[in-house]
């Protein structure tokens, strides 16, 4: 079915557009006249969105990570979908990456709930589409099958829409209308780990829920100025046996239990088509096995950040009776 398009922009006229970029000009690239943006976002003055389509043609000529934002909050905050040209046809060529406090999260979203790989071409126009309704939102390149996910990250049902880029992209035939439906993804969203600490006592801050994944994204409650965090977690030990925590983070932890360094590590992005080393935060990245007297104790992990990609932590207890007590106020005298 056809849809007639309730907005369009063909993205020449700068007045026009909210422009947050090191650079923004309308060029002629590729037998148009179009928007070279160079890293950064461009809004659509008081286009807002709940459920729409948003359509626009790309290209690259270089690597770039050319996009659609919706759902803007606010310069720092929003929803964002891209392709890469230059990864076409690996796993990451289409990148669900919502934007917090202004830091990209693609190293917490990340699998095949949040990228697909796609044929996307280098040096010649192509399609991105958004259809996004109620939770969830479908990308789709050209006609190649989309990525469908079905929890977006940000709590906002509302907010306005524009582009996004880095490194230079160019842009043309803007446009937004209806959503009708979204298709089904075929799979469910990654689940919590069994054991999981859903939640972590954040020191000078309080109490705060890691994500339905089981992953703490720390991008939501914080800027990346703050720098470094202290997160504890207390825990009861039931029995007299071995325990063992499985963990992933970003970017790089030094976790302790009562007083002694368990671990410490550093987990960061590296240009580089190796899937394991682009700093990505799995459930299983690393483990410990520890024998631990019945009792309560306590996990201290303190994490800093380093890079604008994903500041997070998850940690499972895969081994062991034990039992995570309330995070409420950070100390076993807060639990029942």
């Amino acid at each position: 079915m056809t849809i007639t398009p309730a907005y369009e922009n063909d993205l020449t006229h700068l007045d026009e557009l909210d422009v947050h970029a090191s650079a923004a000009e309308v060029v002629a690239w590729n037998g148009r006249r179009a928007l070279r943006l160079t890293n950064g976002l461009v809004v659509m003055p008081g286009l807002e969105d709940a459920d729409a389509r948003i359509e626009v043609q790309i290209g690259a000529e270089d690597p770039a990570y050319p996009g659609i934002a919706f759902r803007i909050g606010d310069t720092l905050n929003y929803e964002l979908a891209y392709a890469q040209p230059h990864t076409s046809g690996l796993w990451d060529t289409l990148q669900y990456d919502p934007v917090f406090h202004g830091s990209n999260t693609w190293q917490l979203y990340h699998g095949r709930a949040y990228q697909k790989r796609v044929v996307v071409p280098t040096g010649e126009w192509f399609g991105l589409r958004v259809d996004v309704k109620g939770d969830g939102a479908a990308f789709t390149i050209g006609d190649q099958p989309p990525l469908v996910v079905g929890r977006l990250a940000h709590r906002q049902k509302t907010g306005l829409v524009g582009i996004w880029t880095f490194q230079p992209a160019y842009f043309s035939d803007f446009r937004v209308s209806a959503c009708q439906t979204l298709p089904d993804s075929g799979w469910d969203h990654p689940a919590a780990p069994t054991g999981v600490a859903g939640e972590w006592f954040l020191e000078g801050f309080g109490m705060i829920e890691c994500e339905p994944s089981g992953i703490l994204n720390l991008n939501r409650y914080l800027p990346l100025a703050l720098g470094e965090v202290c997160l504890v977690r207390w825990f009861e030990v039931l029995s007299s046996e071995a325990v063992e925590f499985a963990f992933g983070f970003s970017d790089e932890l030094s976790l302790q239990l009562d007083d002694q360094v368990i671990f410490t590590g550093r987990n960061r992005y590296a240009s580089t088509r190796n899937r394991p080393d682009r700093g990505y935060v799995d459930s299983d990245m690393h483990a410990t096995r520890l024998s631990l007297a019945p009792g309560i104790h306590r996990l201290t992990a303190t994490l800093k950040v380093t890079e604008p990609f994903g500041w997070g932590l998850i940690l499972s207890a895969r081994e062991g009776r034990v039992r995570f007590l309330s995070a409420n106020k950070g100390g076993p005298s807060s639990n029942a």
